[in-house]
């Protein structure tokens, strides 16, 4: 069934931008950056399925994600954007890219986990969510977002979101990850071909030496002291780097 993705909208100027948030997360998630680029671009900030004011209609995962931020661009009419998507949700723009190219400019993904592919079969961390329920079944991945300098008020946004997460909802946004990361060969490729920029934590939760290895253009901007929210911990740096990153856009000669 097709769902109407709820959204927040700002601004105007080309190029447009739509932020995606990932795992469990809501359009919040990039607020920092939606208020700066908003001065000057039209913004977009989805909640994808069973998240913020979206409603939880099935299927969740990265496949169906993928087709509603294309159907909302559409309905839109945005036309060829920069999408910038939060760890799960970067690789939604990677698979959004695949899908439908002609809606992509250039794409920003934030620590994504982007590496290379190992084995394949169920994610053990579905079941996990399934048996335990989402606050204790995420609860060790959630903790390693974390460092020392992470400021409070972005661990309590990134704990409160995910854990009030339905179960159904979490597990079955992951449920195609195995698939999808399978293919991340020929999505990084794909996004090679555009402007194309991976930040990442201090910790990453991705591989910058394989992303480096298997792209020619891709730009990888690490940000040290930061954890898997790094666009909270940091707002202005992150900023700044969008901000350079559309410069980019703008000088790409492939764009012509």
């Amino acid at each position: 069934m097709d769902v109407a993705l709820a959204h927040a909208a700002a601004g105007a100027g080309d190029p447009p931008i739509v932020f995606i948030h990932g795992l469990c997360c809501d359009r919040r998630a990039w607020q920092p950056q939606f208020d700066d680029l908003s001065r000057d671009h039209r913004c977009i900030a989805v909640d994808l399925r069973g998240r913020g004011e979206t409603p939880a209609q099935p299927p969740f995962g990265i496949a169906r994600a993928a087709q509603d931020v294309a159907a909302l661009i559409d309905r839109l009419g945005l036309g060829r954007s920069v999408i910038v998507g939060h760890s799960l949700g970067g690789i939604t723009a990677l698979v959004l890219n695949e899908l439908r190219p002609d809606l992509v400019l250039g794409i920003v993904t934030g620590d994504s986990p982007i590496s290379e592919p190992r084995g394949g079969g169920a994610n053990p961390l579905v079941q996990r969510i399934r048996d335990l329920g989402t606050r204790e079944g995420l609860r060790p991945l959630v903790e390693t977002f974390f460092t020392d300098e992470t400021p409070a008020a972005a661990r309590e946004y990134a704990e409160t979101v995910m854990y009030s997460c339905p179960p159904e909802v979490a597990a079955g946004m992951l449920e195609d990850a195995p698939e999808v990361l399978g293919r991340l060969p020929d999505l990084v490729r794909l996004a090679d071909e555009k402007p194309f920029m991976a930040i990442w934590a201090e910790r990453p939760l991705g591989d910058p030496a394989w992303l480096r290895n298997m792209t020619k253009f891709a730009r990888q901007e690490p940000l040290p002291g930061t954890g898997h929210f790094f666009q909270l911990e940091q707002p202005e740096r992150t900023n700044a780097l969008l901000r350079a990153f559309l410069d980019d856009v703008a000088a790409d000669p492939r764009l012509r």
